[in-house]
């Protein structure tokens, strides 16, 4: 039986797990909880995340030869990729509800379907996942 819970996360949430300089306790008590989580994210993610990590390389956070370790890393974490194209009118709609980009609301689409929470580090987006009681808080 899987007690296990779905959990979304972004790229915010998951970053730091990658980069030093992005550590901190909120990332590191998501981390340790991973265990209990059944991780969700839009397909979305994997190409922030790569954006990411070659922003941090571009000015000079990690070095050239790290990235790809890192993106070999990351693509062991269990990671289940959504599938869905979400309708343009209804992705446009919920970010203009929420004052999000439609890249957050990707992410806030997914926890919504899922029901369930959404772990990010992203202002804009915590506020949305919170007004509609959806935000991951570290326990």
């Amino acid at each position: 039986m899987n007690l296990r819970q779905a959990l979304v996360i972004d790229c915010s949430a998951a970053i730091p797990w990658f980069l030093e300089d992005e550590a901190n306790p909120w990332s590191e008590a998501l981390l340790d909880s991973l265990p209990q989580w059944d991780l969700h994210v839009p397909g979305l993610w994997h190409l922030e995340f790569a954006s990411a990590l070659l922003t941090a390389q571009r000015s000079k956070r990690i070095a050239v030869q790290d990235v790809k370790g890192l993106l070999a890393r990351a693509s062991r974490l269990p990671l289940a990729t959504d599938g869905r194209i979400v309708p343009l009118v209804e992705i446009a709609e919920l970010a203009d509800t929420h004052g999000i980009t439609t890249y957050d609301a990707a992410y806030l689409e997914l926890a919504i379907r899922l029901n369930c929470p959404l772990a990010t580090q992203d202002k804009g987006l915590a506020e949305a996942a919170a007004e509609i009681g959806l935000l991951y808080c570290v326990s």
